[in-house]
């Protein structure tokens, strides 16, 4: 399907006019955020990069021939997804109507297309072909809807569980979004409409969301909307590329794109699941808190998960345009997972022990009194 520079440019004005419109009704509308003992933000922001993205998306895929009429399902299920991460974003819905209405938007998404994660390829490196019915070719049969109903569950959720610093979810998901064009341009399948809108929709919430010389904080929030949004999308297109028929290897190795959320999401849910807690809590245990407990300033905490996401999406596609087999991929993701776990119990050791009172933060040190000297009488 055709696509011009014009449209890309149109998709990052777009959602640059539409955050400054809706910035204008965001009180009205309750679509705020206050700070609060887990949010640091200074000040309201705004809760609408989510709603001005997803329109600027959808009115320039209006543009694009042919995009419509192909990914249907998908503009479909975004649009539910957005409208309950609105609703969310004013009243905080419970978990579990969240969660059913997530599935219920994935099923919409790829039960049209069949759009369903059918094997994980040659797992154990024995040489099968995925999509050919190797004997070692991990098919999932009757589990492939389920199995892709969590995949892209788990990602929307992953998005919204890292949206914690300014820039961080959305540039995790620019980061994956400009990946999966430049697989889509090396695999010749000409799919990087969708990628490419995407990214420049982003790109232009970004202006008001990252950190940079000019932008001391945040000035718009994505929300709920935003990154439910972004993390569906993400899983779309990486099924997508790693199922359709021009696909280089099998999902495995996609997971690149998306390795540091989903790995750091996995880790939170077992670490709660380990003490007790519900796996939906809120706390501040996440990657990125923990840099910012480590010393590191919102910036930096952000600079650096964004430079480690962006090199893994890299190594993704390398790999994939390589022919790395897929037995060396995940291989390698249980390496990133290993180091990711690694710090993050370096760093809880050092939080504990820091409360306990047997380290002092450096950030924070103790200082002795001056001596308290007698009046002579």
């Amino acid at each position: 399907m055709p696509l011009h520079a014009t449209h890309l440019m149109n998709a990052f004005l777009l959602a640059i006019v539409l955050i400054l419109l809706l910035k204008q009704v965001s009180a009205p509308l309750g679509l705020i955020d206050r700070p609060d003992s887990r949010k640091r933000h200074d000040g309201i922001v705004p809760v609408i990069g989510g709603i001005a993205m997803f329109l600027a998306f959808l009115l320039t895929a209006c543009l694009v021939d042919g995009l419509l009429e192909t990914y249907w399902p998908l503009l479909t299920g975004l649009a539910i997804l957005v409208g309950l991460g609105v609703i969310d974003d004013r009243y905080n819905l419970r978990a579990p109507l969240r969660l059913a209405v997530q599935i219920a938007a994935a099923i919409v998404i790829v039960a049209p297309g069949n759009h369903l994660i059918t094997d994980l390829g040659d797992v154990i490196g024995s040489g099968a072909v995925a999509g050919q019915g190797g004997a070692s070719t991990l098919e999932l049969g009757i589990f492939a809807m389920p199995f892709t109903l969590i995949f892209i569950v788990g990602l929307i959720n992953a998005l919204n569980m890292i949206d914690g610093l300014d820039g961080l979810a959305g540039g995790v998901a620019a980061s994956a979004f400009f990946w999966l064009a430049v697989a889509g341009y090396l695999s010749n399948s000409g799919s990087i409409a969708l990628p490419l809108l995407l990214l420049c929709v982003t790109a232009g919430f970004l202006m008001f969301n990252m950190r940079h010389p000019w932008q001391a904080r945040a000035r718009v929030f994505m929300g709920d909307a935003g990154s439910t949004m972004l993390g569906a999308s993400i899983a779309f297109l990486t099924i997508d590329a790693a199922t359709g028929p021009a696909r280089l290897v099998p999902l495995p190795a996609w997971l690149w794109l998306c390795a540091l959320p989903a790995i750091d999401t996995l880790s939170l849910i077992v670490r709660r699941l380990m003490i007790g807690q519900s796996p939906m809590a809120s706390d501040r245990r996440h990657l990125h808190h923990l840099l910012l407990e480590a010393g590191l300033s919102v910036r930096a905490a952000t600079t650096a998960i964004l430079m480690v996401s962006f090199l893994l999406g890299g190594i993704g596609v390398l790999g994939a345009w390589l022919g790395v087999p897929t037995h060396v991929m995940v291989l390698g993701l249980v390496l990133v997972a290993g180091l990711h776990g690694v710090f993050v119990g370096h760093q809880e050791h050092r939080a504990a022990r820091r409360s306990s009172g047997a380290v002092t933060p450096a950030a924070d040190p103790v200082i002795s009194p001056p001596p308290v000297r007698k009046r002579l009488s």
